[in-house]
């Protein structure tokens, strides 16, 4: 059922025909409001909000999995994964992100390839061509990440538990709904960074394999300080060690011509990982 609800997903999300109510987590955001009208939770600690939001869906979906020897509850399962995954899985928005951000940095429009980009990414201040595109490629993977491996990841380790464990506390960190409760946005965003760090290790330990790169398995296992966002320094140096990125050029057209080069690089490694990833998924479905 785990891989057969997310192929269901994917399928889905491909084709566009999950309705906007799943695609956008309506469903999630209206038990979000909910959860937040708790009246004695007013005067309570966040993390005591976050945990009455957090834990009953969370509960229900490990009873389903505790209850898998019956085929009903196996059943609610795989249909209540793939309405969870839908309303994660959006990475395709952020591929197509890059092809209008690809096509002003080919035409050298650095300022139009950063205003359109920031549409799309966290960036940071432009300071220069190199570090925009820099600055690109690690939003890329930060947000491919959100969108793709981690939800993923924590479903094949916890299974719908965690997936809806992930997806909620992603929800409670991205929405201005959470504002009602300040407490519990910010206790979300602590701890989506270290439900997004663990997955980008994985990620980095999947590039080094198939780039066959030692330096990779380094920086999978190395310790960075609390202050740092975890994922987002771990898949800038995997990217850039795995695929070698050096010094890019200082003219105008073979900077741009390079930065094509990378951005078509990251995107068929993000291809090749998830792959290896669905393959090890299948291995693992089959053994269990």
């Amino acid at each position: 059922m785990t891989l057969l609800a997310l192929l269901v997903a994917l399928w889905g999300v491909k084709e566009s025909y999950v309705p906007a109510y799943f695609a956008d987590c309506q469903w999630g955001q209206a038990y979000m409001k909910q959860a937040q009208q708790l009246a004695f939770l007013n005067n309570a600690h966040p993390a005591l909000g976050y945990g009455f939001y957090i834990l009953p869906p969370v509960l229900l979906a490990w009873y389903f999995a505790e209850m898998h020897d019956r085929w009903f509850f196996s059943f609610l399962e795989a249909v209540a994964a793939v309405i969870v995954f839908v309303a994660i899985l959006d990475y395709r928005k952020v591929e197509a992100a890059l092809s209008p951000f690809l096509k002003r940095w080919r035409n050298q429009e650095w300022q139009a390839a950063y205003e359109y980009g920031s549409g799309s990414f966290d960036y940071g201040r432009m300071v220069s061509p190199s570090q925009l595109l820099n600055q690109t490629i690690t939003q890329y993977w930060v947000r491919i990440n959100q969108t793709l491996f981690a939800p993923l990841f924590w479903f094949a380790i916890f299974g719908l538990a965690g997936l809806v464990l992930y997806v909620l506390t992603a929800l409670l960190e991205r929405g201005d709904e959470a504002n009602d409760r300040p407490g519990w946005k910010k206790i979300g965003t602590e701890f989506l960074y270290a439900l997004d760090g663990v997955p980008a290790r994985a990620i980095a330990l999947t590039i080094a394999a198939l780039c066959f790169n030692g330096k990779v398995v380094a920086v999978a296992l190395r310790r960075f300080r609390a202050t740092d966002r975890e994922a987002e320094v771990v898949l800038k140096l995997a990217v850039k060690m795995g695929l070698d990125f050096q010094e890019l050029p200082m003219s105008d057209e073979d900077m741009a011509s390079e930065g094509a080069r990378r951005l078509h690089a990251v995107q068929d490694l993000r291809s090749n990982v998830f792959v290896f990833w669905l393959v090890v998924i299948a291995v693992l479905t089959i053994i269990a």
